[in-house]
């Protein structure tokens, strides 16, 4: 579950601060926020910052979540800099700013409607592909997400696209015999590209792309570990459909 960092709410008191205490005071009143949490202190950045942490105390996520909301919208006329700043922040944490409020950034792999789809594409080729261990890689890197196991949710999403490859080598060289073994991630990807399965700007850009951010560990600086898995959560998502589809057509041309 997405929550605010501190960084977050840093650049909102940051913000807040900056605004003369009538501001402050009529934009908290506005939003709501308790009187007891939106008492004055010596100075602004102090008044918002305990009003933040009483409100985390008191755990109002949800109020806490409309207050940056709030803010969010107020400086779509007045500050476009400080706005995109705290968007970004805010995209950090794992959330999208959309017109009804923040909601959580969700990988695609969580909606049902898109594992039972893609689950289906998986049994259709069950003659082809190891079906079974697909889909526990599958829901794995989901089920790790939601625990926030965001490492080993990546492995999990790794390991899926090695062995949708693995297979896919395997039913294409039952038609053009490779002359290496495919044992290596690396010896698959090759042979997919001299079958002519992959053009070599394809398997160069794409799909040595793909392997490469699931493999380079602390590689993506400035990026959270939470916004690392849920990206490599949508890109095995939107490979996996990619490269199953690639096989339809494979298939429909070599009469398989």
């Amino acid at each position: 579950m997405a929550t605010l960092s501190r960084k977050t709410l840093g650049i909102a008191v940051r913000i807040l601060g900056e605004r003369p205490f009538s501001y402050i005071e009529q934009f908290l009143f506005e939003m709501q926020v308790p009187d007891d949490a939106a008492r004055y202190y010596r100075s602004k950045q102090e008044t918002l910052v305990k009003a933040f942490r009483q409100l985390e105390e008191n755990d109002q996520q949800s109020l806490l979540k409309d207050v940056i909301f709030g803010l969010v919208q107020r400086l779509e006329i007045t500050g476009s800099e400080e706005r995109i700043e705290l968007i970004q922040s805010l995209r950090k944490d794992g959330f999208v700013v959309s017109e009804n409020g923040l909601s959580e950034d969700v990988p695609l792999g969580l909606a049902d409607e898109n594992l039972t789809a893609l689950e289906g594409l998986l049994q259709a080729n069950t003659s082809y592909l190891h079906t079974a261990v697909l889909e526990h890689h599958l829901r794995e890197s989901i089920d790790l997400f939601k625990q926030e196991k965001w490492d080993s949710s990546i492995g999990h999403a790794r390991n899926f696209v090695e062995q949708l490859l693995s297979d896919i080598a395997k039913a294409v060289a039952n038609i053009i015999p490779p002359t290496t073994k495919l044992e290596k991630p690396y010896e698959v990807r090759s042979f997919l590209e001299k079958a002519g399965f992959f053009s070599e700007e394809e398997r160069k850009k794409l799909v040595d792309g793909v392997y490469g951010y699931f493999s380079e560990k602390g590689s993506h600086p400035g990026i959270t570990e939470h916004s690392i898995a849920r990206v490599s959560n949508h890109i095995l998502w939107a490979f996996a459909y990619y490269i199953l589809e690639k096989f339809e057509d494979w298939k429909s041309r070599n009469d398989v």
